[in-house]
């Protein structure tokens, strides 16, 4: 990899480095998409291994997605329109992946009436996540991109998720005073 510093400081790229970032993305997408069809069969077995493995590749596509970002931006040659239209495909793709895996995961999991301790920090963390994809898939980069189809589900998503965390233990909270303890423990929390 060849990397240039332009006066500023900054370092420059090519459009080989950024295209190999792009090819990068691409196979974290397929990989994510296999891990997504997994998820789905795993969680009617009540298992959440397959939807970790899954968010764990989304976080690294993510971080990748910045990586190509900060290239786009630092790029030697002026033409970059081409390599900026496929990265915004891919993310938008991934996107609209972890939309539709977390909607058939949630969906199958809000079957299930027994859920596992600290479930309910768990998805407020992925509530937070479906949040950040709907404004970026919203935001005018994105919005052609978005389709009603996903609009519904990202909306269904968050109404699933919300009712599961609804019914979620939450950990135990060992930071409450004595007098809290006894409020709540005779009922008197008003």
């Amino acid at each position: 990899m060849i990397v240039k510093r332009a006066r500023s400081g900054t370092k420059t790229y090519t459009r080989a480095d950024v295209k190999k970032l792009l090819g990068a993305l691409e196979r974290q997408c397929r990989e994510a998409m296999a891990l997504a069809r997994q998820a789905e069969v795993e969680a009617s077995k009540h298992s959440f291994g397959a939807y970790r493995a899954f968010r764990e590749k989304v976080e690294e596509f993510q971080a990748v997605v910045i990586l190509v970002e900060g290239r786009l931006r630092n790029l030697v040659d002026e033409r970059s329109g081409d390599l900026r239209q496929e990265f915004e495909r891919l993310d938008a793709l991934m996107l609209s992946v972890l939309v539709r895996a977390s909607l058939r995961f949630f969906f199958v999991l809000s079957a299930n009436p027994i859920l596992p301790l600290g479930a309910r920090e768990v998805f407020v963390g992925e509530l937070r996540s479906l949040n950040e994809a709907a404004n970026k898939l919203k935001s005018p980069t994105y919005a052609a991109r978005m389709d009603s189809q996903l609009e519904h589900d990202l909306g269904t998503a968050s109404l699933i998720l919300e009712e599961i965390i609804d019914k979620a233990p939450s950990l135990l909270n060992f930071d409450m005073g004595e007098d809290d303890e006894d409020e709540e423990a005779y009922g008197n929390n008003q």
